[in-house]
């Protein structure tokens, strides 16, 4: 009678189908047995599917007891429910409630250390990572295909990336309420979080994912026209790619396609224009000679201009060895600068900054860079390298979202032809580096315009 008591109070909380989803995952749970569910059993079966720190983290926000001094030996279905119901409908306030007694606490009832929170996210980011690589159709897999790994340095980097917003708080006890506003302001948590949880639930429920908002933003992108070479090695870890991909604009999250890699396409600076001019917004990962991971994303296609171009929704990031991502302050909009072949303009592109002081510089002579102390055009803005003058290790080129489709009057316009130069962007940047002249720009072949 207690589970049925509990069932009753739930129809009205959930959908049919999500009702026979809870009530399979929680005969799963325990074993067949409607009113037996034990802490042990749970964090037993639940170990199976995520990090065993998460299940027991969970179990105690489960069966932690009502009043002091009791003790709570079995649940019923409402509360084996009541973690998907508070990553799936809860407010912020339901899911405070749920990671604060999730968290083992020490000292003040109001307090907690913050190696605790440090400790539960990581235990979050493991889980998604896990499950997403245990899922038929899950857009990892190509990822961890081509290479991208997950290592316990570049996920410990992830969980300190996030908790970043902390700020000072990050030295000291926490209190209640800065955990209250740190999930206010870091929504790439608690989408991940409700991820892990929905995927639970669903796992050991026996159905698919049940997708209750009509728009999901994606939390990993597609991989789009992958390198075939062999020789191939990314820069990146696949947390690297979560965290930039939050940062990105909502539009642009849902593909990654590959342009660039210096390792296979050869360290040219032409080569390197050639993949990525009229490609849409872009994505920059470079690696210096100190293995310094850092970059950019040029919201802009790229074309040659003695002027700077992008907008505010550019960004500087770094992600070894550490994990910082850097907005536009909007007190200038030097977002993305792109010139060859000038004697009084810097040849090269650059992001940020001014002219021979640069938030990040890649020098038309490929293989040396730039990145100043400070950078008025990026909010908190620190050095990306090492040191001030860098030398590129290694450098790739991603873009994000779809290949943008150009209108005719890009195209040249209804029954024109385009001169070949038009489409060849690597022959044209060079012949560009090299000082040569367009000379097709204003001259093309007898009935190109006719």
């Amino acid at each position: 009678m207690g589970n049925a008591s509990g069932k009753k109070e739930s129809d009205n909380l959930y959908s049919s189908d999500e009702l026979r989803m809870l009530e399979a995952a929680y005969k799963n749970a325990s074993g067949g047995a409607l009113e037996k569910l034990t802490s042990d059993r749970l964090v037993e079966t639940w170990s199976q599917t995520i990090e065993r720190t998460l299940a027991e983290s969970t179990a105690q926000f489960l069966f932690m007891p009502t009043k002091p001094g009791q003790q709570c030996i079995n649940i019923q279905l409402r509360k084996f429910a009541e973690p998907y119901y508070a990553m799936e409908r809860g407010t912020i306030d339901q899911k405070l409630q749920l990671l604060l007694s999730s968290l083992q606490k020490s000292g003040s009832s109001d307090t907690f250390n913050i190696k605790q929170l440090e400790q539960y996210i990581y235990s979050v980011i493991k889980s998604y990572i896990h499950l997403e690589s245990t899922s038929k159709g899950s857009c990892i897999k190509p990822w961890q295909d081509l290479g991208f790994n997950t290592t316990e340095r570049s996920t410990v980097t992830f969980v300190k990336g996030l908790m970043r917003n902390l700020g000072k708080e990050m030295e000291h006890n926490m209190t209640n309420e800065a955990l209250e506003r740190w999930l206010h302001i870091t929504p790439q948590f608690l989408q991940i979080w409700r991820e892990v949880f929905v995927q639970l639930y669903s796992r050991h429920g026996g159905s698919k994912r049940i997708i209750i908002k009509e728009m999901e933003i994606p939390i990993l992108p597609e991989l789009c026209d992958a390198p075939q070479n062999s020789h191939y090695r990314p820069i990146m870890e696949l947390p690297h790619v979560l965290y930039i991909n939050a940062q990105l604009p909502r539009e642009h999250r849902h593909k990654w396609r590959f342009l660039f890699s210096s390792k296979i396409n050869g360290e040219s600076f032409s080569t390197m224009l050639g993949k990525i001019m009229d490609k849409g917004p872009t994505l920059f990962f470079i690696e210096d000679e100190d293995q310094y991971i850092f970059g950019g994303y040029a919201p802009e296609s790229w074309s040659l201009k003695p002027s700077f171009g992008g907008d505010d929704t550019s960004l500087l990031y770094t992600l070894s060895p550490a994990m910082r991502c850097f907005s536009a302050t909007n007190f200038n909009n030097h977002y993305q600068y792109l010139n060859l072949n000038q004697q009084t303009m810097p040849n090269g592109l650059g992001m940020g900054g001014q002219f021979d002081f640069w938030g990040l510089w890649i020098d038309c002579m490929f293989g040396d860079g730039q990145s100043v102390e400070s950078c008025t055009t990026y909010r908190d803005y620190v050095q990306l390298s090492k040191r001030k003058q860098f030398k590129i290790r290694n450098l790739e080129v991603w873009a994000a979202g779809d290949l943008p489709v150009k209108d005719e009057d890009e195209e040249g316009g209804e029954g024109q032809k385009r001169s070949v130069l038009d489409s060849n962007l690597e022959d044209r940047a060079m012949l560009e580096i090299a000082g040569k002249k367009m000379h097709s720009d204003g001259l093309r072949e007898p009935g190109m315009d006719d």
